[in-house]
């Protein structure tokens, strides 16, 4: 009865019988080796190494019946001031917003340094532990190590208790740094079955499978004679050990989803529960099965549908939409949700209030602003369902396991006879039809009654961010007086908003750098109409450089990208850059008084299918004009065009950088 489901394709266990390789430190005892080790052999340029992780989860016994408890031991050898971040410490866990928590119940750590050849032990202070909210489902305990320099070795215990049997904890054989032993030990009883899934792992260096050594009874048993007799019975734990040795570091190259998607780890979801009274309960097994259980759900379907009365006394109070068409009457119910409930930050798929306590509050998570939308949509006459995705942070989805958890986010598909869209109400800085891009992660599910259907969340629709630079060059205080206007449509123009907030001093602090040492007048335009250009005009000075008489202007100031982001050999995940975007940069220099053009960069033209480049100069006059674009025609690209799109950045850092060198006339 008592199963663990390998539901992972292809997934090759090597069991090892006579295998017992087992690290000799425990925890509290570090050795002379540990303490002077310098660097690890296999990856030399490591600023830390995890020397050991070993993680337990047990079903223990309660009055309501079984928890979980899980404890994690960790080890850590820092290496150079670069690993020094790694004894910042979080450590996550469930509130299900009804009452029930999972428990932090005891954390221990110390710092270990080597101090004129003695050891010296400094124990974490607990008054230093501290507790973040990180939204309505999840906190966090955080803590940073004391004493930590170059050499140190780290270490932490902690204790972790759950009520929650479908939040069997996961693990993690994968980090940022490299791991020389992980190990994860699951101690399951007949009650519970879990599926399995294995990400990045073809073979475990050890997995193991044992019957529990310990006699463990449920309910009531008396023995006669060795028989037992009463309501209860006994049982032992099945124990499932996997280990992982020398996992390398997990390189976090730019342009991915989230390293959860890429990570080694693995996976529990409860499938099954098997009642100790008999028979057995399926949790969830199948997309509809899911569907289903969402559209009962008083924090999903209910509230969707208690949300209709609320809408209908809005529509009727507030907005008139006799005579529009349904693209219209979309439009407008979205933008009212926009500019009348505010988002408090929080993913969710799930409520934690009721519809008529959003429409007092103005205030609510994703959940309860966009499945309101969805019942204010629908009341309009304007069909809407609710679209569960994972947020670009949260991982991608695995559309072969039905698994709740993969969720937490939800937006509205908006269809009509002659438009289909996903809409979003948490952003007004966004068009109506338009979601975040933190949303845009592969597929997200249709919550509806009937077969499950995906929609494609990826938007094709290309961004464009362009700029017009103009240069007026005097010679004799080696400055150029700038003029820049920056008009920014789609994504691009949602970034701009969103890390600026149409703040000049904010916008003066973030242009600082890109070649200006003055910045002065600064305007914006078109800040609040999503549909329209996002456009920012700003002069300043800019300061040049001299070389043997001769003055070089970077034509493009410091706007172009300095380092090829792409510095891996290879690559075996695609490159996610969100949506497609294209810069344009065009630049005027003014050539004084007395001076001429000594070099200009040749032009140049590139076009692999994949992503086009585009320099050109041209003088006219007393002016050289400058001329770049370079776009990026997909959303993602596969692993295997990697190579092209790293040559294809090796030349906008190359050919966008360039410099213009004037001499003056003899």
């Amino acid at each position: 009865m008592n199963k663990l489901l390998l539901v992972a394709l292809s997934l090759l266990l090597l069991t090892n019988p006579a295998f017992s390789q087992e690290l000799k430190s425990k925890f509290g005892e570090v050795n002379q080796e540990e303490l002077t080790l310098t660097a690890y052999q296999k990856d030399p340029e490591a600023a830390a190494l995890v020397l050991f992780d070993k993680g337990e989860s047990y079903f223990f016994d309660t009055e309501r019946g079984y928890d979980i408890r899980f404890t994690r031991t960790r080890r850590i050898k820092i290496f150079d001031k670069a690993g020094i971040p790694f004894s910042e410490v979080a450590i996550p866990f469930y509130v299900d917003g009804y009452g029930r928590t999972e428990r932090v119940v005891s954390i221990e750590a110390y710092t270990y340094n080597l101090e004129n050849g003695a050891l010296r032990k400094t124990a974490l202070d607990p008054n230093t532990v501290f507790e973040e909210k990180i939204n309505e489902s999840w906190r966090v305990k955080k803590f940073v190590f004391p004493s930590v320099k170059e050499g140190s070795v780290i270490e932490y215990k902690y204790v972790l208790e759950t009520p929650f049997h479908f939040n069997l904890p996961d693990w993690t054989f994968q980090d940022k740094i490299p791991t020389l032993y992980s190990q994860y030990t699951v101690k399951m009883i007949p009650f519970y079955e879990y599926a399995f899934l294995a990400q990045g792992i073809s073979r475990f260096h050890y997995h193991d499978t044992r019957l529990g050594d310990a006699e463990r009874t449920f309910g009531q048993v008396s023995k006669v004679y060795g028989n037992n007799f009463g309501s209860g019975f006994e049982f032992k734990d099945m124990i499932h050990t996997y280990v992982m040795k020398d996992v390398p570091a997990f390189k976090d190259e730019s342009f991915i989803t989230s390293s959860k998607d890429y990570l080694m780890k693995i996976d529990f979801q409860l499938s099954k529960f098997h009642s100790p009274a008999g028979g057995t309960n399926e949790v969830v097994t199948t997309w509809p099965e899911l569907n289903k259980s969402l559209l009962k759900n008083d924090h999903f379907g209910k509230y969707l549908r208690k949300s209709k009365r609320q809408a209908e006394k809005i529509i009727e109070a507030e907005m008139n939409l006799t005579g529009k068409s349904s693209a219209e009457k979309a439009q407008m119910v979205i933008e009212y949700v926009k500019s009348s409930f505010r988002w408090n930050g929080f993913n969710s798929k799930y409520t934690s209030k009721k519809p008529k306590e959003l429409v007092e509050q103005k205030k609510g998570n994703a959940a309860e602003i966009n499945l309101f939308m969805a019942a204010m949509l629908e009341a309009a006459g304007v069909s809407a369902r609710p679209v569960i995705l994972s947020t670009r942070d949260h991982g991608k989805i695995k559309v072969d396991y039905p698994f709740d958890h993969f969720f937490n986010y939800v937006v509205v598909l908006v269809e009509g006879e002659q438009f289909a869209f996903l809409a979003d109400g948490t952003e007004k800085l966004l068009a109506f039809n338009r979601i975040p891009p933190r949303c845009i992660n592969e597929r997200g599910l249709i919550v509806a009654e009937g077969e499950p259907q995906w929609v494609n969340l990826i938007n094709n629709v290309g961004s464009l961010d362009s700029k017009m630079i103009d240069l007026k060059i005097n010679p004799e205080k080696l400055l150029a007086d700038a003029m820049v206007t920056i008009q920014a449509t789609e994504f691009e123009a949602f970034d701009y908003k969103n890390s600026y907030h149409n703040d000049t001093i904010a916008l003066k602090e973030g242009l600082l750098s890109k070649g200006f040492n003055k910045l002065g007048r600064i305007k914006t335009l078109g800040f609040n109409e999503n549909e329209r250009p996002y456009v920012i005009s700003l002069e300043g000075e800019v300061p040049l450089e001299e070389i043997s008489n001769k003055i070089i202007v970077s034509p493009f100031l410091q706007f172009p990208i300095k380092e090829n982001p792409f510095t891996q050999e290879s690559r075996s995940y695609p490159i996610d850059f969100i949506y497609p975007r294209t810069e344009k940069l065009r630049s005027t220099i003014h050539v004084p008084q007395g001076y001429k053009a000594f070099s200009i960069p040749a032009n140049f033209k590139m076009d692999n299918g994949l992503a086009q480049l585009i320099v050109n100069y041209t003088q006219n006059g007393g002016q050289v004009i400058a001329d770049a674009s370079y776009t990026f025609r997909k959303a993602v690209y596969t692993a295997e065009e990697y190579t092209r799109i790293q040559t294809c950045f090796e030349m906008m850092v190359k050919k966008l950088n360039e410099q213009i060198v004037l001499q003056a006339v003899e």
